[in-house]
């Protein structure tokens, strides 16, 4: 193990959390911008998957599916680089992830082949996923996050972003596709990566662990061994998987969000069929028709402060009054809204979706859908991290990330089928069927939290 450097080693100074404010901002400005254009590599590829089967001469689920294998390169190489983090620190991660993901990308949009473009957006998404898991990791290096209002504001930011992201991709897709090719999809994710690779090199480590490595190694000290380091990264591997097995509140919580992020994904191919084949939009105004998810998750952050003002921080302020301490349940009221209000905006969809409805009236049930998108992929996991602490958060956080990537990629390839077998208003009914068995738990979740969270073997420990 690391033997404590002297104080004149500067171990203190060296504190992430004891830097200056005007040092901070920089790093945690880069970890939004990095997960931000890690997520919306999968729906900015959407719109030009008729371009793409016409290209490659392939089928359309052919063309959709490197959509997915990016989707499911972000959800293995996030689970590694959450255990690569704790291990080499969160600076190198970076700095190897980024450029690659660049390359990959640059590769994707230039290659003649359509194995090539698959293979390339899978490893895209691989070196992207770092960007997804190591984010909140780096603001909470700098930042109390439980105590400080900045830190939890970068940390509603980083989350707000990564779920704007989703809804902002179709809509650039469509666009550049139109006024360009499918191509500039590529292209204009690769400027922002260049930005980013340019920039990371200037990023400091901010995970404290690692910079008293370093310093250790410099006066000489004792430090881990090779051997001691390379459990430590089967441990942080193995940990979320474990906890998703074990742990009575981390599958189900997951299993929310996955089924969550699974409908958006089923949305950027389901959007397709309804509005080209149904209102015979150009694929300009289909992404377009992803603007009104985006408004109800603009929305939903001012509904979020108002839950938390109301519920939590009334809460919190008794409890301290009364020398008590305030449950985590408490933060799972706007999950408890969400989960009712995802089936709604799905009936609301498939039963409006037709020739003699006007196309605004389905199109505006994704305000509703995007208000409880976000509160859901919010609450859920602010819940997690506050019953499971530092300790194992990280490990929560790795584990239902890696769920719901798993599981909502492979949604797309089955859509459109599912739409045209079952027709479009049953399909999204079905949707919404699924969504109405999560409805459950969270508030399961309200009233017995404290029992599940006593069966918790990591809590325990």
């Amino acid at each position: 193990m690391v033997s404590c450097p002297s104080q004149r080693g500067g171990i203190n100074n060296e504190n992430p959390r004891s830097w200056p404010t005007k040092k901070k901002i920089p790093i945690a400005c880069f970890a939004l911008l990095a997960g931000f254009v890690a997520t919306i590599g999968t729906p900015i590829y959407i719109a030009g998957i008729p371009s793409i089967a016409v290209q490659f001469q392939v089928s359309t689920t052919l063309a959709i599916l490197p959509a997915c294998l990016y989707a499911w390169g972000l959800g293995i190489g996030g689970l590694l680089a959450t255990a690569a983090s704790e291990v080499f620190g969160r600076r190198i991660v970076y700095q190897i992830s980024v450029p690659l993901t660049l390359v990959f990308t640059i590769v994707g949009g230039s290659t003649k082949t359509y194995n090539t473009l698959s293979i390339a957006r899978f490893f895209a998404g691989f070196c992207a996923g770092p960007c997804l898991a190591v984010g909140s990791g780096v603001i909470n290096d700098m930042w109390d996050v439980s105590l400080e209002k900045m830190g939890s504001t970068f940390v509603v930011l980083f989350g707000v972003l990564i779920i704007w992201a989703t809804e902002i991709g179709p809509m650039a897709s469509g666009s550049l596709v139109t006024q360009r090719s499918w191509r500039w999809t590529f292209w204009v994710t690769a400027m922002l990566l260049g930005i980013m690779t340019i920039v990371v090199f200037f990023i400091p480590e901010t995970y404290l662990p690692q910079i008293k490595r370093k310093q250790a190694k410099k006066e000489k000290n004792s430090i881990e061994t090779r051997g001691a380091l390379s459990h430590l990264f089967l441990v942080s591997v193995g940990r979320p998987l474990h906890m998703l097995l074990v742990e009575p509140l981390v599958f189900p919580s997951g299993l929310v969000v996955s089924v969550t992020q699974s409908v958006v994904f089923a949305y950027y191919v389901a959007y397709a069929v309804l509005f080209e084949e149904v209102y015979h939009f150009s694929q300009y105004h289909v992404g377009m028709a992803f603007a009104p998810l985006l408004v109800g998750a603009i929305l939903a952050v001012p509904v979020l402060a108002l839950f938390d003002k109301l519920t939590y921080q009334k809460a919190r302020e008794y409890a301290i009054a009364s020398g008590a301490t305030v449950l985590p349940e408490r933060r799972l009221y706007p999950a408890m809204l969400s989960v009712i209000l995802f089936p709604i905006s799905l009936f609301w969809l498939a039963w409006t979706g037709r020739p003699d409805i006007h196309w605004i009236v389905p199109t505006l049930s994704g305000v509703l859908f995007g208000l409880a998108y976000l509160l859901n992929m919010m609450c859920i996991p602010i819940y997690n991290n506050e019953v499971y602490s530092t300790h194992y958060g990280a490990s929560v956080l790795a584990a239902t990330t890696f769920m719901r990537f798993m599981m909502s990629s492979s949604f797309p390839l089955f859509t459109v089928q599912m739409v045209h077998s079952l027709g479009f208003h049953w399909a999204i009914s079905l949707l919404g069927f699924v969504n109405i068995a999560m409805i459950p738990i969270p508030w399961i979740f309200f009233k017995w939290g404290p029992v599940l969270r006593s069966k918790s073997r990591y809590i325990k420990n």
